[in-house]
């Protein structure tokens, strides 16, 4: 028997389902929300939104509640405190390429946004899970599998709320300069 607090393959695929429900209606939204003309607007509220978002993401949990679980068996101790600030980094700079992609389609350049978005997981999940990641107690019952196609819907749901932040933060900067 798994202890408590252990994941499985499992439970991944239920949480996928999951987090597919939530997805699907947030795209959807976005698509409606984010029209053609407004999401060249967004570049660089886009960017600030996804450093806020990955910097407060890894800092919560890369850097402080799963740290000593999961995450110290892939990075070194020294990088525990920077984990929130670099990862803010690079994910601004994938937010301003994916942006860069997403505007030459010719329609839902929202929902390509976001769908890039939940791809990128698979880079750093591989990464993690060469790096052991699936080898941690926590981890030992999934499937390299099922964490990969969970991290793809994790992160569309975070490149949906990057989106819902950016067009929140674009009105709010609409209307303190009028």
């Amino acid at each position: 028997m798994i202890a408590p607090g252990h994941a499985t393959s499992e439970v991944l695929w239920w949480a996928t389902v999951i987090a597919i429900l939530i997805d699907v209606p947030l795209l959807i939204l976005n698509a409606r929300w984010v029209q053609s003309d407004l999401f060249p607007k967004l570049k660089w509220y886009l960017v600030g939104a996804a450093f806020v978002v990955y910097a407060v993401l890894w800092g919560a949990f890369g850097s402080v509640y799963y740290w000593d679980a999961l995450h110290q068996a892939i990075f070194p101790a020294w990088f525990r405190w920077l984990l929130p600030f670099v990862y803010g980094l690079l994910f601004g700079a994938v937010a301003l390429a994916f942006w860069r992609v997403s505007i030459l389609m010719p329609r839902w350049q929202v929902v390509w946004f976001s769908l890039l978005g939940g791809l990128v997981s698979l880079v750093g999940h591989a990464i993690g899970i060469s790096r052991g990641l699936l080898r941690v107690p926590l981890l030992a019952e999934v499937s390299a599998v099922s964490a990969l196609v969970f991290g793809v819907f994790e992160f569309i749901f975070y490149w949906c709320i990057i989106v819902s932040l950016s067009v929140a933060s674009r009105w709010l900067d609409m209307r303190l300069l009028q």
